[in-house]
């Protein structure tokens, strides 16, 4: 049988009092209260086989990507052993995630902690009283994550173009002029945004928009040339109770006049300048419209001149 999910307050991490907390259900739907999953790692205490009882407790037990679920023993005679009941999967077990099929069964006392790094919903059960009903379940959300990035400019009666801002790896350069610019971040659903702010480099947010949509909009002013900046995002939740609130952060390169993104103006960013003078500003040359006019002129091949010799800094 399922057993009644009892609260154990030991659960609870540093800053986890200024979460918003989640109500759950057990597995004979009755409403049951848990602890708040957070943007830090948490240890979530759960009893096996409290005073006798072929239950797991609290169960289920809903936490974050990166926190650890500790069991300690309550009674002898019992295994954590991951898997749809009764079948071990190997993905963990007590008392030490070793030969998980054996089922290796432990005493009152014993404590047994797994960390848990991928979303999803993972069973478990004791080996030795799987038929009685004593199984458990740890739901592991993950933060809303942003999905891609954009500088955007309007480039006068030409239309609006987008520089990409990679997430990983190397950054996306802006080459256009500032100071004033606007980051487009996209989501895979609807999230809400506590603020917006520079959190490295040198700008500041005049405003954001687009709270309960998927895509957010941060408007930038007073943002430097030759530096990276990062926007973040912060306590970003896509409303849903049971998936933690995040901080997203969010690179950008600013290098007037390196209209090929190599991260450094030189002679091939004047030629490639040049050779699109009186050309329409299209997606395939707008980086050359270097003060976004919506025409590329001569002002284009000067400001890159002018910069010659920048490099974005490492």
């Amino acid at each position: 049988m399922a057993g009644v999910a009892i609260f154990s307050p030991s659960g609870f991490g540093a800053g986890s009092a200024a979460a918003t907390a989640i109500t759950i259900v057990d597995q004979n739907g009755r409403l049951v209260p848990n602890t708040p999953p957070s943007t830090i790692s948490q240890i979530f205490d759960v009893t096996v086989g409290p005073n006798g009882m072929l239950v797991f407790s609290p169960d289920p037990v809903n936490i974050s990507v990166g926190d650890t679920v500790r069991w300690t023993w309550g009674s002898s005679g019992h295994s954590v052993t991951s898997g749809n009941p009764c079948t071990a999967d190997g993905q963990f077990c007590s008392p030490n995630d070793m030969n998980c099929s054996a089922g290796t069964l432990s005493n009152i006392g014993a404590v047994y902690e797994h960390t848990f790094t991928q979303a999803g919903t993972y069973s478990y059960f004791c080996a030795s009283h799987c038929g009685f009903g004593m199984t458990g379940t740890i739901n592991v959300a993950s933060a809303p994550m942003a999905q891609s990035a954009f500088s955007r400019k309007v480039h006068g009666g030409a239309g609006t173009f987008d520089v990409p801002l990679p997430l990983t790896g190397n950054v996306g350069v802006e080459c256009r002029t500032g100071p004033t610019y606007q980051m487009i971040i996209n989501f895979a659903s609807s999230v809400t945004v506590g603020s917006a702010m520079v959190t490295s480099g040198t700008g500041h947010v005049t405003n954001f928009s687009g709270n309960g949509t998927p895509q957010i909009t941060v408007n930038l002013d007073s943002v430097t040339d030759v530096q990276r900046i990062t926007v973040t995002l912060m306590n970003v939740t896509d409303g849903t109770s049971d998936v933690p609130v995040a901080d997203v952060p969010v690179s950008m390169g600013v290098l007037v006049g390196d209209v090929n993104g190599s991260t450094g103006v030189n002679s091939t960013d004047v030629a490639l300048t040049k050779s699109q003078v009186g050309q329409t500003v299209t997606n395939s040359n707008f980086r050359e419209d270097v003060n976004a006019s919506g025409t590329i002129t001569a002002t284009d091949v000067t400001i890159v001149k002018s910069d010659v010799g920048h490099a974005l800094p490492p």
